[in-house]
């Protein structure tokens, strides 16, 4: 015998893996952890991968020819219609600017490479998730990684099936061991999230499972285990949420959840394996491949769309992702399985795969030199709105990271002392034009200090980098003869720990003085916060200002899609702003208050009661979805000088 017997309890729990992803996406509330449904997936693929491999090496009827050829019967074609479907409508309605990102995606996902292109660009100015179609096709370049890899494992045991089990624990203990304790090392969350080295040990247990299992190492009947699994399955779902370390200490509960269910919920041995093995979760396991595939196209044309995700619309988006998935599943993948991988059935496979990816190639080549067409019938009054959104000061990219007087921008009249400087991150950057406005008001000069993703902390930083820039903005303040300081940062980023995408790009860990990760990252920043502006008070005026609204996509070009598609206008409302940032916001204002700073609370001109305002007469007031434009220049700067009128300048 060369194959693993079909179990339908694990087509349950494949529904289980699928559904708290999607739900997750869709954004339900309560499934805030259900990105762990990859995980899942992961170990359920190790397990009947490495068992069928390792069945057929003893069997002595191992072919690599074969095995590839079953990989592409049973994942190719669904990925190469759906990759190529989507890749096709993007590049009919999306605008030129983002088709950059789309035919970066599109070409990792056809070789296999998109955890590692998301890796070099999801961080704090990256594209939000939900204008990237291909995002979720990071999980399957692991899994065909990890295909592509097996195989030369094999080759190097000289097909022994004892020396590739010892190889498959070496991968398990070394990925694992790299997860559970590189934290205070390796402090990128998004390396950590996307990098196959710190998966490989998920798809490993579920091989090594099946080693325990088929060699009868365990009791194969032990009543309360399948419960205890489903439950280290389950509840990460509903607990487990973007601030923990992830993967980390908190991803062995649903792997391990999954490797008790393959190990003990067995047919006949409890309730739970008849539970997950009834019809409907059986058929959604059985469709999940493509449930998976289509999904995130769907929410992601939606929310294009200018869709807004109630309970209802919720619904649906899962709904049709599942009726995808099964279209997916009955005419796409079902009538390419029943070609043989022996004979000539393989070589019609193989030529299958070389048709798909001559055509998939073509298109990424196509892609990648002639981006979208959207852009070419835009109206006056929409070029229009994309001069007055590109309409960024010319210091951007020059005044990052420049921590000494004599590289520092200037702000303000020329030729004079500085009286003020304005420090902090991107935001600070962005607040360029209010505050070279605001050295005009007054008749004084002043500096820009400013550092990517570095809030002025101290002692804490996204970086070790970070928090040396830092110290030396502190050196040279407690230099400099006194003047006003203005603070200003992207405060909620570093205060949760990602910004507001309503997904996991764009994480930071916050850092402390003897550069390990914090456990969470508000105390910290409450702390260190406190502390800068403590600092900087011993010498100077401090002005501390406050959060801006955050919305969840690009005011600009959800403007433009309004223009375009008719779609509702972005909303956010003040419940919704405060619900995001109301204790970061809180914590900002105690920081000055309590250290003797002006506190600038600029979301009382940025909001109404109800709503906070996106654009003023047609204008957008933000230059992506927080970063300022010269109109929220212009509130900003009336926020700051009414704050200072009130202090009694």
């Amino acid at each position: 015998m060369s194959d693993l017997a079909y179990r339908r309890e694990l087509d349950g729990v494949r529904a289980i893996a699928v559904l708290s992803v999607v739900l997750f996406h869709v954004g339900y509330p309560d499934m805030t952890g259900g990105f762990v449904g990859v995980d899942i997936f992961f170990v359920l693929s190790g397990y009947l991968i490495c068992g069928q491999t390792y069945m057929r090496l003893e069997a002595g009827t191992y072919s690599v020819t074969e095995f590839f050829a079953r990989r592409i019967r049973r994942l190719s074609t669904a990925y190469a219609l759906c990759f190529l479907v989507t890749a096709l409508l993007a590049n009919a309605f999306f605008l030129r600017s983002e088709m950059g990102v789309v035919a970066d995606g599109f070409l990792g996902s056809i070789t296999f490479t998109n955890n590692y292109n998301l890796l070099n660009s999801v961080g704090y100015f990256s594209t939000p998730a939900h204008e990237n179609p291909f995002l979720h096709t990071w999980s399957l370049s692991i899994e065909e990684q990890f295909y592509i890899v097996l195989p030369m494992l094999i080759l190097l045991t000289r097909r022994n099936r004892v020396t590739f089990a010892w190889l498959l624990s070496v991968l398990f203990v070394v990925s694992l061991a790299l997860t559970l304790f590189s934290g205070d090392l390796i402090y990128d969350r998004e390396e950590r999230f996307f990098a196959s080295s710190f998966r490989v040990w998920e798809l490993a247990a579920g091989g090594l499972i099946f080693l325990v299992t088929y060699h009868r190492l365990i009791p194969a009947k032990l009543p309360l285990m399948p419960l205890v699994g489903l439950a280290l399955v389950v509840v990460p779902v509903k607990f487990l949420d973007a601030s923990y370390l992830y993967p980390g200490w908190a991803t062995v509960l649903p792997v391990l959840g999954t490797v008790v269910l393959i190990a003990f919920a067995a047919p006949g041995h409890s309730w739970v394996a008849k539970a997950l093995a009834v019809r409907p979760m059986a058929y959604i396991g059985r469709i999940s491949y493509g449930t998976y595939l289509w999904h995130w196209p769907v929410i992601v044309g939606a929310l294009y769309y200018g869709v807004t995700l109630t309970d209802e619309i919720r619904a649906v988006l899962v709904l049709v992702s599942l009726a995808l998935g099964a279209v997916s599943y009955h005419f796409v993948e079902m009538p390419v399985r029943r070609i043989s991988v022996r004979g000539e059935g393989k070589k019609r496979l193989y030529m299958l795969f070389a048709g798909q990816a001559l055509v998939l190639l073509g298109l990424a080549v196509y892609l990648m030199y002639q981006p979208g067409k959207a852009g070419a019938g835009e109206d006056a009054r929409l070029e229009a709105l994309k001069a007055e959104v590109m309409n960024v000061h010319p210091g951007w990219d020059a005044c990052w990271g420049q921590d000494s007087p004599e590289t520092f921008c200037t702000l303000g009249v020329e030729g004079e002392e500085p009286a003020y400087v304005l420090w902090g991150d991107s935001m600070a950057n962005s607040a360029f034009e209010a505050f070279d406005a605001y050295g005009e008001e007054h008749d004084q000069a002043g500096y820009m200090i400013t550092k990517a993703a570095c809030a002025p902390l101290s002692g804490a930083g996204t970086k070790p980098d970070c928090i040396a820039f830092n110290d030396r903005i502190f050196e040279y303040l407690e230099s400099a003869p006194p003047m006003d300081v203005f603070l200003f940062a992207r405060w909620s980023f570093y205060a949760e720990g990602y910004g507001h995408r309503g997904d996991r790009s764009g994480q930071v860990a916050l850092l402390g003085p003897d550069g390990s990760a914090a456990e969470e990252n508000f105390p910290l920043f409450a702390e260190s916060l406190s502390a800068a502006v403590a600092r900087v008070a011993e010498k100077h005026r401090v002005i501390v200002i406050n959060h801006v609204p955050e919305f969840p996509t690009s005011v600009p070009k959800s403007m433009l899609r309004t223009m375009r598609f008719g779609s509702e206008p972005l909303n956010l409302t003040v419940e919704q702003f405060e619900s995001r940032t109301g204790r970061t916001v809180e914590a900002v204002r105690q920081a000055a208050e309590e250290n003797g700073a002006v506190h600038v609370a600029p979301a009382e001109l940025f909001c109404n009661d109800t709503v906070c305002h996106h654009e003023v007469e047609d204008v957008p007031l933000f230059i992506d979805n927080v970063h300022l434009g010269p109109r929220g220049n212009d509130l900003l700067l009336q926020a700051v000088d009414a704050a200072l009128e009130t202090e009694g300048q």
